[in-house]
């Protein structure tokens, strides 16, 4: 401190020993000052640098849940790990899961070489897709019966860091990270045609770049129980609600890298909080304002994606959320919460031009859907959802946005169903409840659990700009 400061003059100590990024309470006046001030900081770039990352630190949580042996959908890096059965309540990975499809899925590691993927001849097999996600969760790419036909092709991902030139016959598609995963989804129109879609299913292979054309079989690559990429916290809440959250997030952007050059920017921001690629953030280590600062963006952080995640689709109508033109869904640019929203409310969700999703969340009267109340959603003939491949109404329970588990186990229903109910004039009739209705109307039902759900309505290979745009009007949920 200065010896013998004039009166009304702070004594503040030389601007050496003063670090804005390292402040400690005091007995020095100006120390309540420096602690203010990087705490606000810490608090102000944290809470940017959290909305940022979630969805990075997500998908992290995510894989690393895909790379445990414990977890029931489990495999390796580089190959896809092939669901031979429609998701039921016991499918853990991630929230939301279609039950009207088979899906196969991997994350996949592009630092030392592109991978090659192989699309089989689908045949007359209605719809499919392989939607190519970053690491942030955006999608570069749907390889699909919508944008390629019927196959067979090969497509080869690469990453940043591209090779030359691709063998002849095979597409790139761009990733701008590291690291991403892919989710393919086969249609199975009815229970009958499950083997079929297997064999097309089991058909579709990940392939090194420097292993193509040999036919050598793939093994993909195996993470010991040891590696950062398994030590992750398995729950969402325990992640996102610490300052571990930030830990992760700067391993996750080791890995994956950065997608935009302009992202620089936010990385020599996030810098002054410890945050970036290659940067180490151990929470033990923090002196107390920084400490204080993070952990309040973290707490307002976690509760800014939550209220996106209600929020993501705009415009509340009937009781479903619809799809607005600026807010994104699948590919969000900038738009870094629209991006989280999405991720929490239902991680790798897909573009619109490939299918639109569409909340259902209030009855007609504006009150949460409750299973121990029975609705109906009646489709009009001349208001069905105008789609090339097919539409569904699939059933969640809440709040942990699963299957419902219910000995029926009937969580979907399908356009293409061919047990499905019509009225004489083309409409369709959905029931949803607990308790099952006549035998003649089981194909038209969704059995509901004890308590809060959710219905998610989807348009496969939309057809009407109004789906896109919200103008659309989806169908009442009327109780009874």
């Amino acid at each position: 401190m200065r010896k013998n400061a004039p009166d009304g003059v702070i004594a503040t100590p030389p601007s050496h020993v003063v670090r804005s990024d390292r402040v400690e309470h005091d007995d020095s006046p100006i120390s309540d000052v420096l602690y203010d001030s990087r705490t606000l900081d810490a608090y102000t770039i944290g809470v940017q640098a959290y909305v940022y990352g979630w969805p990075l630190v997500e998908n992290y949580r995510v894989r690393s849940r895909f790379l445990d042996p414990a977890c029931a959908q489990h495999g390796a890096l580089n190959v896809f790990r092939h669901e031979t059965d429609p998701a039921g309540h016991g499918f853990e990975l991630f929230v939301t899961p279609n039950a009207d499809l088979l899906y196969s899925g991997t994350f996949f590691d592009l630092t030392e070489e592109p991978l090659v993927l192989h699309v089989p001849d689908t045949g007359d097999m209605r719809y499919w897709t392989a939607q190519i996600l970053d690491a942030f969760t955006d999608t570069c790419a749907n390889v699909s019966s919508r944008s390629v036909g019927v196959g067979p092709g090969d497509y080869a991902l690469t990453g940043p860091d591209r090779p030359g030139a691709l063998p002849p016959g095979v597409t790139e598609v761009r990733v701008p990270t590291r690291t991403g995963c892919i989710l393919l989804r086969t249609l199975f129109e009815s229970l009958d045609d499950l083997d079929a879609t297997r064999e097309i299913q089991r058909r579709f292979t990940l392939t090194p770049l420097s292993a193509y054309g040999t036919g050598t079989p793939q093994r993909g690559v195996a993470v010991p129980a040891d590696d950062p990429r398994r030590a992750v916290p398995a729950d969402q809440e325990e992640l996102s609600a610490s300052l571990t959250f930030f830990t992760v997030l700067n391993r996750a952007l080791t890995e994956a890298g950065l997608r935009h050059a302009d992202e620089a920017g936010l990385m020599h921001l996030f810098a002054r909080i410890g945050v970036g690629p290659g940067r180490d953030l151990d929470p033990g280590r923090l002196d107390s304002a920084t400490r204080e600062g993070l952990a309040r963006a973290v707490t307002d952080g976690w509760k800014l994606v939550q209220a996106r995640s209600m929020t993501a689709r705009t415009v509340l109508l009937n009781g479903w959320m619809l799809s607005q033109p600026d807010a994104q869904t699948g590919a969000y640019g900038h738009d870094h919460l629209q991006r989280a929203g999405v991720a929490h409310r239902g991680i790798y969700a897909n573009t619109e031009t490939e299918y639109v999703a569409l909340p259902g969340l209030m009855d007609s009267a504006g009150r949460m859907l409750d299973g121990n109340h029975e609705y109906t959603v009646r489709f009009e003939a001349d208001a069905l959802p105008p789609v090339a491949a097919y539409w569904s109404v699939t059933i969640y329970s809440l709040p942990d946005r699963r299957l419902p588990d219910h000995p029926a186990g009937r969580v979907t229903v399908n356009s293409l169903d061919p047990a499905l109910v019509r009225g004489d004039d083309g409409s369709v009739e959905i029931l949803v409840q607990h308790g099952e209705p006549e035998a003649g109307l089981k194909a038209n039902w969704l059995s509901a659990p004890t308590g809060p759900f959710q219905l998610i309505l989807r348009a496969y290979g939309p057809t009407d700009d109004t789906l896109h745009s919200g103008e659309w009007p989806p169908p009442v949920i009327e109780r009874h």
